[in-house]
Formats: C-alpha cells, sequence, structure tokens
C-alpha cells in the first residue's frame, strides 16, 4: 500500500477535533437554551443541516440543481437517510438521554459497522482473522465502558444503544457516499444529503415549532451557525475522503473521534465525570481501532 499523503493525517485530525466538539456543544445547547423537548431538538438539528447544506452549495463547483435531477434518487435518499436524517434522528436522542462523554467513545462503533458491511455492499475483502481479533476486543471495550461510564451518564442502555443505530445509519450513509460520489462528486452529494435531510429533521420535529420559536434567540442562532459550519466542514472533508479511499482504512482512523469527543466533553461538560470503566474500555476500544487501521495500512 502507498504511503499516506501528510493531507491525509491532517484531514482526519481536524474532522475529529470537529465533530468531538458537536458533542459538548450540543449537549450544553440542550441546557442553555432550554430545548427540552425531543421535537425541538430535531428542529434544532434540522436548522443546523439547513445551513450546512446550503454553504456546501456555495462551494460546490458542479450545479447542484442539475446533480439533483441526474443522480438516481433511490441513491441520493440511501446517503441522505444514512448521514444525515437516520443518523441523526438516534443521534440526538441519544444525547438526550445519556451523556457526551458515552456518545463520543461510541462513535468509534462505527469503525465496526463499516468493516462488517462494506463487504456485502461494496464486494470489498471479508475481515481477515486478525480484524476478527481487533473487532472482538472493540466490543469488549464497549462493554467495559457501558458497564461504568461515569456520573452523569443518565439511561446508559438506552444511550448505548441509540448511539450504535446511529453509527450503523452514518456507516450505511458512507456506503451510499461511496457508490455515488465517483460519478456526481462528494461535494455535491454531501450538500444535498445535509439540505434535504435536515428538511426531514424539521418536518418531523415540526409538531414542536411553536415552543421551539419561542424559546429561539441569538445565542441559539450562534450555536447553529457554528455548528452548521462544523458540519459543512467535517462532512465535506470526510466524505472526500470516502470517495479516495476504502472504507476499511478510514474505519481504523475514526478512532481520532472519539478520542477527541470524550476529551472535550470531559473539559467542557462539568456535570459529566469519566469513570472507570470509560478510562478502561476507552482504551481498550480505542487500542483495537488502532490495531485494525495499522493491519488495513499493511494489506
Amino acid at each position: 500500500m502507498k504511503k499516506l499523503p501528510l493531507s491525509f493525517y491532517l484531514q482526519i485530525l481536524l474532522c475529529a477535533a470537529l465533530w468531538g466538539s458537536a458533542f459538548p456543544v450540543i449537549k450544553l445547547s440542550f441546557a442553555h437554551l432550554a430545548l427540552e423537548s425531543y421535537g425541538e431538538q430535531l428542529l434544532f438539528a434540522g436548522t443546523r443541516f439547513i445551513l450546512a447544506g446550503l454553504l456546501v452549495m456555495v462551494f460546490c463547483r458542479r450545479s447542484v440543481f442539475s446533480t439533483f435531477r441526474e443522480v438516481p434518487k433511490g441513491a441520493l435518499l440511501w446517503v441522505t437517510l444514512g448521514q444525515t436524517f437516520g443518523q441523526y434522528v438516534f443521534f440526538y436522542y441519544a444525547l438526550r438521554v445519556s451523556s457526551g462523554t458515552l456518545g463520543a467513545l461510541l462513535v468509534g462503533s462505527g469503525s465496526l459497522w463499516w468493516v462488517l458491511l462494506a463487504p456485502l455492499f461494496l464486494k470489498s475483502a471479508f475481515p481477515t482473522g486478525k480484524q476478527w481479533m481487533a473487532l472482538l476486543v472493540c466490543t469488549i471495550g464497549i462493554s467495559i465502558a457501558v458497564y461504568a461510564p461515569g456520573a452523569g451518564s443518565g439511561d446508559v442502555l438506552q444511550g448505548t444503544i441509540a448511539f450504535l443505530m446511529s453509527t450503523l445509519m452514518g456507516a450505511f450513509g458512507a456506503i451510499g457516499m461511496k457508490r455515488v460520489a465517483p460519478r456526481f462528486g462528494s461535494r455535491t452529494i454531501t450538500a444535498l444529503s445535509l439540505f434535504l435531510g435536515g428538511l426531514m429533521l424539521t418536518v418531523v420535529g415540526g409538531f414542536q415549532w411553536e415552543a421551539f420559536s419561542q424559546d429561539y434567540n441569538w445565542v441559539t442562532l450562534g450555536v447553529t451557525v457554528y455548528l452548521a459550519i462544523l458540519s459543512a466542514t467535517a462532512f465535506t472533508l470526510w466524505n472526500r475522503l470516502i470517495e479516495r479511499y476504502s472504507v476499511n482504512l478510514l474505519s481504523g482512523f475514526r478512532f481520532m473521534i472519539p478520542l477527541c469527543g470524550v476529551i472535550e466533553s470531559a473539559v467542557f461538560l462539568e456535570t459529566e465525570t469519566i469513570g472507570i470503566g470509560i478510562v478502561i474500555g476507552g482504551a481498550i476500544l480505542l487500542g483495537s481501532l488502532f490495531a485494525m487501521s495499522r493491519i488495513e495500512a499493511k494489506t
């Protein structure tokens, strides 16, 4: 395998740092912006992704409208439901009932789904014996982390299931992106999936529009703009990497996202503490994900 360029690692690090900051920012937003109901939180997510999609459209070289007419609607729906709507319906529910620290750690489980699903949908190689062993160790790490995540973790069982479903949807979205991006361009498909997914989230949360509009203020707008820029930047970079590199390779480097997320959540969320389970389980999980990246790099 060719040596990866420095730009690859810098893009991975930037995506990890941006997505890692989303956990504490969203969690703090729920508390300080009085977004108490699930519907309000989905509206908050919807406005974020609509704006993110519009921001990416500004930088698209290919016409967004012509792409929308030409792209197979089933493929676009796959990406939209996976990377935006489906992923964040579960993600926001999980953050609602559990902790940012737990979520930041469990986002690494997306690597497990990628390695398992890619051979079925992309006809890539099935995991080797060493990779199966790393997957088993990942599962053990998650189990330990969930057993003793620390104070302020809320409903750990519901949160864990929702976070795992969120990463599963994200994996399906990545597979859809891998299929359609080479023909239509990852940036244009990213813009469409963010915008359309945001509209879907807004429609689903629409029953709480009155309460959401009453709570909306300049602070809410500022946080929405930050998260929109975060999503526009991170998804554009990440989907470009998906277009250029193998899903199995990227799955190993996803260990940077939970690492950044756990650190940033621990620093900014005063109500949460890191329990012994997070420390031990997180170390096992991150170590096994790193091992998977090394195994993939040698193949």
